[in-house]
């Protein structure tokens, strides 16, 4: 036995195990890299497993987020107590036992513990089936970036930790890039879940090596940091943290609204959030750091613009839309990596900013819906982030011409329009292309156009005064007016009413006054019915329920057949407009989730159908594709699917397994109407497919809207589903197309759903 032996030293030709390990430059990367894949591969897998069970509304990921940003900040609170106060042996104990606790959450699922879901209070019911459902992982998952940091950090050489952030940030990006892409296209919810418990287990592995790696003897970074954390500092990282946040939140909100909540829409908004973080803290994003405010302002006038013009303009609108928020959500993360400390006050760092996070994202999902009747925190969380803003306050006479150019700014907003159209007797410019129905640039921004112009112009100014003055406070108030005026000028002297629920924004709106005038019931940004102002006409379904659309086809034909003994089921009440096809004698049953929509459809003041067409009517509170369970089968003569949210039509009403369960509650001669208008997605396939699997028959429907009265009429497309050719025999052309079985149908599950084919088909 040598001396060396007897000292517990190494032979001089030996290399210390950890020494090897730190060697290895991958290894906290790559742990890192694995973490971040982790943890946001799991935000959209749970939130598709929970979106279902409260009716398929966009706030349900939002709630997620918040929830999400929550954990962050208590793994944050953790990593940092842990890394600053335990040496790296009892570190390593203590992590262990936490990544223990993880793995009786795995696979992950919806837990049973919170009961059925509760539609009176579903933002708590939500928070707690995230809580109790992924509390264990995602809290040591949270951890880890600031954790693998300080590990780093106290390994003593000159690699900034810093950059292991960005390798953090670069994992969530490549996982949320590839699960509406790869992962969610070509993998089920089960198998997933079962996937991420196995690539949990190889991150407890990497973890325990990775600390196992840290010499015992390394100082604490509270023991080696040179400067103190004042709360000017905390403020700024909380201060530059929270409005990305609230954007990323409003911005999802304004983008889910309209096509469906599900994650190739989810995931646009977070993946570019995390992209700006990759920027921020590499080399790149400090050779980027002195034009973030310039761009920023330029981008927030710019897209208070296009918001004030009201484009609809589909795709391109959304990526103009997504565009804004990643060069907005990039300076305020550009700003704050600028700020941010040595490396031995690192986790102290991430804490605060990730308390940012959770203030932003909880305004602008859980306050915004309770003290906001529209959605109006979109510009909000914009004027946020133009205040947090790195300009110096300059001479007060300096100032002069912002003020200026303010008031001119608001002028213009106000009266523009009629300075556009004298601009168009006087100046009237015309070309041979316009001549020839082509596109001309100034038939766009001035004849059709103007609030275009109106909006362009102010923004314009806007940025002039932000060239003529480098105050924070003046350039934040002008870039307000640009984005809150267009929101202050709208026109409400029709809206007789408009709430704001967990489901959404409802209003009503009347055109013109009785008897010719019209009252409009719109849920987001689309109509979902209309009701005529006339007391003789009061009881006359209007748009999609009109008599001569696909639906009210059905229902005219439904009871006519049965006069007295017809048994109906509607899943989405709306208006109610569709309970006017009802005769006294006939059971009806409704289903919808909102209370709020119940309110509008039975109030007489409001709407109030459902109290004069169909006041024997049965309504049922909640989630339909749970509450059709308790029903008896074989029961429904005629049942409507038509639950939307806005323009979004939930994804869990029309896979296989919902259409079979509806199907099981129809009586054999029975027919089902499944409403899928939709501005973005062609949903006739998919809901034909999982009819057809079953062995049922389908066929499509359609109507477009009537140019000669729009009221009225609204164009709509339907899919009807029955037991057997015959019972669809006697609908004809040109309404009605039957519907041929695919070779390989692909229906969607419940366990799979696939959007890119209902976006893509041709």
């Amino acid at each position: 036995m040598t001396d060396a032996t007897v000292n517990n030293e190494l032979p001089p030709t030996a290399v210390p195990p950890s020494a090897l390990i730190r060697s290895a430059g991958w290894l906290y990367p790559a742990t890192t890299f694995l973490s971040a894949g982790l943890l946001f591969t799991l935000q959209p897998l749970f939130a598709k497993m929970l979106t279902p069970l409260m009716g398929g509304t966009p706030a349900v990921w939002n709630t997620a987020l918040v929830f999400y940003q929550g954990a962050l900040l208590l793994g944050y609170l953790y990593a940092h107590v842990i890394a600053t106060r335990l040496a790296p042996r009892q570190q390593l104990i203590v992590h262990a036992i936490v990544l223990v606790i993880g793995l009786a959450f795995l696979p992950i699922r919806v837990t049973d513990l919170m009961g059925p879901p509760n539609v009176a209070s579903p933002v708590g019911w939500t928070l707690g089936a995230l809580l109790l459902s992924l509390g264990g992982p995602i809290l040591a998952i949270s951890a880890t970036a600031p954790l693998i940091q300080a590990w780093r950090a106290r390994l003593g050489d000159a690699v900034d930790p810093y950059r292991l952030y960005a390798a953090s940030n670069l994992g969530s990006f490549a996982a949320l890039a590839a699960f509406p892409f790869l992962i969610e296209p070509l993998i089920g919810v089960k198998v997933q879940s079962y996937i991420w418990a196995a690539g949990y287990v190889v991150l407890m592995i990497a973890l325990m090596v990775s600390i196992w790696a840290v010499p015992a003897s390394s100082q604490a970074p509270r023991e080696v940091a040179t400067t103190a954390t004042s709360w000017k500092d905390r403020l700024i990282w909380v201060g530059f943290a929270a409005p990305p946040s609230a954007l990323l939140v409003a911005v999802t909100t304004h983008l889910t609204t309209d096509v469906a909540s599900v994650p190739l829409i989810w995931i646009p908004p977070l993946a570019l959030f995390l992209l700006t973080f990759v920027v921020a803290f590499s080399a790149l994003g400090d050779r980027l750091t002195d034009i973030a405010t310039p761009m920023k302002f330029m981008v927030v006038f710019l897209l208070a613009a296009v918001m004030a013009a009201s484009i609809d303009a589909g795709l391109i609108g959304l990526v103009i839309h997504l565009v804004a928020f990643f060069l907005i959500v990039l300076c305020c993360h550009l700003e704050l990596a600028s700020r941010r400390p040595e490396p031995a006050r690192l986790t102290e760092f991430y804490l605060w900013m990730s308390l940012g996070g959770v203030l932003g994202g909880a305004a602008a999902a859980l306050l915004a819906p309770v003290a906001l009747n529209t959605t109006i925190e979109y510009q909000l969380a914009l004027v946020a982030a133009l205040a947090v803003a790195g300009w110096q306050r300059s001479d007060v006479r300096k100032s002069i011409p912002a003020v200026l150019l303010a008031v001119g700014a608001a002028y213009f907003y106000q009266h523009l329009y009629d300075v556009v159209y004298w601009l168009q007797e006087t100046v009237p410019v015309r070309s041979a292309a316009t001549e020839e129905g082509n596109f001309f640039w100034w038939d766009f921004f001035v004849l059709d156009k103007p609030q275009v112009a109106a909006a362009t112009l102010c923004a314009v100014l806007a940025v002039a005064a932000l060239m003529s003055s480098r105050s924070t406070a003046i350039v934040t108030a002008i870039g307000a007016l640009a984005l809150l005026l267009p929101v202050y000028n709208e026109d409400g002297e029709g809206v007789r009413y408009r709430e704001r629920s967990f489901f959404g924004v409802l209003e009503i709106e009347d055109h013109g006054e009785a008897p010719t005038g019209w009252r409009f019931l719109s849920h987001g940004t689309t109509l979902h019915g209309v009701m005529s102002l006339d007391p003789n006409r009061n009881r006359e379904p209007m748009s999609y329920y009109y008599r001569e659309t696909p639906i009210g086809l059905l229902f005219a034909e439904a009871t006519e057949a049965k006069p007295t003994t017809l048994k109906a089921g509607v899943i989405g009440l709306g208006m109610g407009s569709t309970t006017c096809y009802a005769k006294p004698g006939q059971d009806w049953k409704i289903f919808e989730i909102d209370s709020d929509v119940v309110e509008v459809a039975t109030n007489p003041e409001l709407v109030g159908f459902v109290n004069r067409c169909a006041p024997d009517a049965k309504i049922i509170l909640g989630d339909a594709r749970l509450e059709m369970q308790k029903q008896p089968d074989n029961w429904f003569d005629i049942l409507l699917v038509d639950a939307f949210s806005s323009d979004a039509i939930p994804t869990h009403m029309i896979t296989q397994e919902a259409i079979g369960s509806f199907m099981k509650k129809m009586a054999p001669d029975g027919v089902m109407i499944v409403h899928i208008s939709n501005r973005y997605l062609d949903l006739g396939p998919i809901v034909a497919d999982a009819a057809h699997k079953l062995g049922y028959v389908a066929m499509d429907g359609s109507r477009d809207g009537d140019i000669d009265n729009p009221n009225a009429d609204t164009g709509v497309r339907a899919i009807v589903i029955a037991r057997t050719p015959e019972r669809l025999a006697r609908y004809q052309q040109p309404v009605w197309t039957l519907m041929m079985p695919s070779k390989n149908p692909k229906p969607w599950t419940d366990d799979h759903t696939d959007i890119l084919r209902a976006l893509m088909h041709d």
